[in-house]
């Protein structure tokens, strides 16, 4: 293990990497070197505004992948933000190469991650159910497009759901594994947090479809309103219409799910209008 220290703060990596073009866009004021995406990330300040910078090609310490990989997901992640544009995903302005790597730079999100700290989890579900309802409506938004634009939603964490709790503002700030149809499950699994994950994205080689997108809408929708881990009746918080088009898109079985994003989407919107004044 290495420790760069730059504009006061440690870097931690395996080994030295070149981290001099950093200078370039302005102060670090904060640094994420412990990501098992093989991404290492910085907040910037150049004196007028804030970014977010992703950089592939160092020896993270938490990444067990190969390097070159890593580089290769965030290039391909480039055009896919650039297609998916939304206001609920993570706005990127440019990419830039280095003679080790590769970086995308985004607008900087004032917000906290759902994941690994718990209090931020809570921070949601003490929320009132009107504010959880027009997050998880603007997420959902953004994922019913990338379905509408034949993306396969995956590579879902709590750690790439990030909320300003002050604007109630939500981002999804990573896209990495989104991919477009037609799509197979790769080896060993689709890539995601369990909960997020279908049942066929287990399957190694198995078609998926917008059974899958549909899926991740419901998985969603239990981290906003109910219990991730049991989905119980009991635990949900946002009535019995949408528990039921959230457990139905949830459903073990792909072909007994809602059709599309879309479908759900529409359905969803008209429960949440049929719902008691919030």
């Amino acid at each position: 293990m290495i420790t760069i220290v730059h504009d006061n703060l440690k870097i931690q990596l395996k080994s030295w990497h070149d981290l001099s073009w950093l200078q370039d866009f302005g102060r670090v004021f904060c640094v994420f070197d412990q990501l098992i995406s093989g991404n290492l990330c910085f907040g910037v300040d150049d004196g007028e505004r804030k970014y977010f910078i992703k950089y592939a090609g160092a020896p993270t310490m938490m990444y067990a992948g190969d390097t070159q990989a890593a580089v290769d997901r965030l290039r391909a992640a480039y055009p896919k933000h650039l297609q998916l544009a939304h206001p609920a995903l993570n706005h990127v302005l440019h990419e830039f190469q280095t003679p080790q790597g590769y970086g995308l730079v985004f607008s900087w999100f004032d917000g906290f991650a759902l994941a690994p700290l718990r209090l931020h989890m809570e921070h949601l579900h003490a929320l009132a159910l009107i504010d959880k309802l027009a997050l998880y409506d603007q997420l959902m938004d953004a994922l019913v497009q990338a379905s509408r634009k034949d993306f396969l939603i995956a590579g879902l964490s709590d750690h790439h759901v990030l909320i300003d709790f002050e604007k109630k503002r939500p981002l999804l700030s990573s896209l990495s594994y989104f991919e477009q149809f037609p799509a197979r499950v790769p080896h060993p699994k689709l890539p995601g947090t369990s909960w997020y994950i279908p049942p066929e994205g287990y399957v190694i080689g198995a078609a998926l479809d917008e059974y899958a997108n549909v899926y991740a809408l419901g998985a969603l929708a239990f981290t906003f309103f109910g219990n991730q881990s049991t989905r119980a009746p009991g635990d949900w918080t946002a009535g019995a219409a949408l528990y039921e088009l959230a457990a139905n898109a949830v459903k073990q079985k792909a072909e007994d799910r809602l059709p599309s994003a879309e479908v759900y989407q529409a359905r969803w919107r008209a429960a949440v209008r049929s719902l008691p004044r919030l």
